[in-house]
């Protein structure tokens, strides 16, 4: 059998089973079920924060499923006992008996076929510059020829809704994950409130980080933070970060550049670096901690869209624009028409950009205002309150 029809075949089978199974189960709408399946079974993204949320105001009962014993046990620590191994007999009770499933990636993330009669919400991680899935013609999904796609849509556990942030988002999505506008509702990211107001316990999983950078700006250090996004093609692009020029800058300028690596990145920075630079862990949560930085540095990641409601300078550093645009996923809209800030082409350009922003210069405050208002309906820190409440009507 060849990998095409395996893939059908595969699909087929668990669809079946789930349904079976479902049939000695009834769905609670008091329960949601949450998770962030990645390969190091991280507590990130959308539903983190909205399970951190429910867990604080009891509005629904709130399920975190994990993988690792570990990340149960830290969890558990911190006074989350609704949280349970996948596979575990807790864990698969809860997944068939939750009415609402939220994920930030697929309904895989939670269980490739528990699904049957749940309603399946996708928070996604992200807005889109890039291309994303279907809409992405070198990623697994966009390489799917039209009958294989037919078979995938017809078998596979399917989003009932998706939640994002405006009318941009929304086209975006519609041609990504083959869909209707109805099923998409602008709500607002959960993640996002984080950036308006403290959230209990967001620093579960990165305490040495949260530390760390606190501790620059309790020194008076200015904060640049660098997210550049992952290459398809495996591309390293950071060779930039071992000049002595930027090194010996930094350090008369009493500037901590943190450098926070896509967790798809293939790259890992893996070269000695200066005390004036700081490297994140690429699987941490990097939205505690953006309100204490001074500026964003970055070149195609979508969190630039979500630092435009801090209103704080972003310096854009797309040295592989052309490469980019031709050999990986490509842009919904121009480059230049979802931007709001100076463009650095080379070293000496960036390090003009970085003094400016040091020298209290802020030319785009404007730009950045008229972007924000296009990127994001919902502006007020309420955005999990809002999802919920939606959640909750969806029983009426």
């Amino acid at each position: 059998m060849n990998k095409k029809y395996k893939f059908i075949y595969k699909i087929f089978i668990k669809n079946t089973i789930g349904k079976l199974l479902s049939l000695f189960f009834k769905r609670n709408s008091n329960y949601c079920i949450l998770s962030c399946k990645t390969e190091k079974d991280n507590f990130l993204h959308n539903t983190k924060y909205l399970f951190l949320y429910l867990s604080q105001t009891k509005k629904l009962n709130a399920i975190w499923l994990v993988d690792r014993r570990h990340t149960l046990k830290t969890l558990k620590k911190y006074g989350y006992q609704n949280t349970y191994l996948r596979n575990s007999l807790w864990g698969l009770y809860y997944t068939y008996i939750a009415k609402y499933w939220l994920y930030d990636f697929s309904p895989n993330s939670i269980s490739s076929y528990y699904s049957n009669n749940a309603i399946c919400i996708n928070l996604w991680h992200g807005i889109p510059l890039k291309r994303i899935e279907y809409d992405a013609k070198n990623t697994v999904s966009g390489k799917l020829n039209n009958f294989t796609k037919y078979i995938y849509e017809k078998f596979k556990t399917k989003n009932d809704y998706y939640i994002v942030n405006s009318e941009y988002e929304q086209s975006c999505y519609e041609s990504a994950f083959l869909t209707t506008k109805d099923k998409i509702k602008i709500l607002g990211s959960p993640r996002l409130d984080v950036l308006f107001h403290d959230i209990p316990n967001a620093d579960i999983f990165m305490e040495e980080e949260f530390a760390k950078i606190r501790s620059y700006k309790e020194q008076g250090k200015k904060l640049l933070f660098y997210t550049p996004t992952f290459r398809d093609t495996g591309k390293d692009i950071s060779g930039w970060l071992k000049s002595k020029n930027l090194h010996e800058f930094l350090k008369q300028n009493n500037t901590i550049l943190v450098c926070k690596l896509h967790f798809a990145d293939k790259n890992s920075l893996n070269f000695d670096l200066p005390e004036e630079i700081y490297k994140m862990d690429s699987n941490a949560d990097i939205y505690p901690v953006l309100k204490y930085s001074d500026a964003l540095i970055t070149d195609y990641s979508s969190i630039y869209f979500d630092y435009l409601l801090l209103d704080k300078p972003i310096i854009y550093y797309p040295i592989d624009l052309e490469e980019y645009q031709k050999k990986c996923r490509g842009f919904y809209r121009p480059y230049e028409e979802l931007t709001a800030g100076v463009k650095a082409y080379n070293e000496q350009e960036l390090i003009n950009a970085i003094q400016d922003v040091i020298n209290g210069v802020d030319d785009y405050k404007e730009e950045r205002k008229v972007l924000r208002d296009k990127i994001f309906k919902y502006q007020d820190g309420r955005n999990c309150e809002r999802v919920v409440e939606w959640i909750k009507n969806l029983d009426k």
